[in-house]
C-alpha cells in the first residue's frame, strides 16, 4: 500500500514513516525539500502554492497530513494548505487520508489551534474516508521551550498549566494502524501515561540532564495558558505508555 506523509521530514512524520515502513507499507515521505527518510525516497512538493501535489499523490492509496509550520505567525499549511491537499487527493483518486491534529483544538481560542481546527473541518467536508487523530503535547513540545530557556538562565513553565505528554512514536503507530486498517472512527485521541503539572516537568528535566537555570512562569500567550489550565488538552479515551522521565532517559 503506498501512503504519502505530508510533512514526512518532521519530527511526527518522520516517526509516522518509520512506523509504516515496520509494518510493510511503502511510505512516501512529501516535504518541500523532498528529503529521504529511514530509506523511503521522498517527494517534492509544496503545499500552500500547490506545486507538485499532483505528482507526489499520484498511486496514493492513503494521505498522511502531518504537516505543521514552525512560523506560530505562518499557519497556511492549515487552511490553503488543507485545501490543496483535499483538492489534490480527491483528483488523484485517493481513498483515505489520515491527519494528525491535536486534543482540544475545538476548545482553544490560541490562532494555531483554530487553524488546527479548520484543517480538520477541510479534511471531513472532503469526499475522503476520513480519520482524526488528535494528540496531546508530544514531550518535546515542554524540553523545547526549557532549553531555550536554560541557555538564558530562566527555564518557563504554565502557571497552573496541566500536560499530559505522549510519546511521538506511540502516535505514529496509532496514525500508522489507522492508515492500513482504519479503525472505522472519524475522531480518535491518544496522551500519555500521566497528567503532569508543567513546573513539576521542568524540575524532571533538570534532574534529568544537570541544566542550570531558575524555573519561573514563562510568558506565554494568554489563550496558551487558559488552554493548558482548563484540562481541554486531557483525554482518558487512549494513553500511551511511556513516561516524561523514559522518554528523557531514552533521548539521552
Amino acid at each position: 500500500m503506498r501512503v504519502v506523509v505530508v510533512g514526512g521530514s518532521g519530527n511526527a512524520g518522520s516517526a509516522i514513516v518509520r512506523a509504516l515502513g515496520r509494518r510493510g507499507a511503502q511510505a512516501v515521505p512529501m516535504s518541500r525539500s523532498g528529503k529521504a527518510i529511514a530509506g523511503a525516497p521522498g517527494v517534492k512538493a509544496d503545499i500552500v502554492t500547490g506545486e507538485g501535489l499532483d505528482e507526489a499523490l499520484a498511486g496514493a492509496d492513503v494521505l498522511v497530513d502531518a504537516a505543521n509550520s514552525r512560523n506560530p505567525l505562518d499557519l497556511k499549511p492549515f487552511t490553503i494548505g488543507a485545501r490543496n491537499l483535499v483538492a489534490a487527493a480527491e483528483r488523484a483518486g485517493v481513498r483515505r487520508a489520515v491527519v494528525l491534529s491535536i486534543i482540544g483544538v475545538d476548545r482553544s481560542k490560541l490562532s494555531y489551534h483554530r487553524r488546527k481546527r479548520e484543517q480538520e473541518l477541510t479534511y471531513l467536508g472532503s469526499s475522503l474516508d476520513v480519520t482524526i487523530v488528535r494528540a496531546a503535547q508530544f514531550h518535546e513540545w515542554s524540553v523545547d521551550f526549557f532549553e531555550a530557556g536554560s541557555a538564558l538562565g530562566a527555564i518557563p513553565v504554565v502557571l497552573g498549566g496541566r500536560l499530559q505528554p505522549v510519546a511521538v512514536s506511540e502516535v505514529a503507530d496509532l496514525v500508522a494502524d489507522e492508515a492500513l486498517e482504519p479503525s472505522g472512527e472519524r475522531m480518535l485521541e491518544i496522551a500519555g501515561p500521566q497528567v503532569r503539572v508543567s513546573r513539576d516537568l521542568a524540575r524532571a528535566w533538570q534532574a534529568a540532564t544537570g541544566a542550570r537555570g531558575l524555573i519561573v512562569n514563562g510568558p506565554f500567550p494568554p489563550s496558551m495558558v487558559d488552554y493548558l489550565r482548563s484540562g481541554a488538552n486531557l483525554s482518558e479515551r487512549r494513553k500511551g505508555t511511556v513516561t516524561f522521565e523514559e522518554w528523557l532517559a531514552r533521548r539521552r
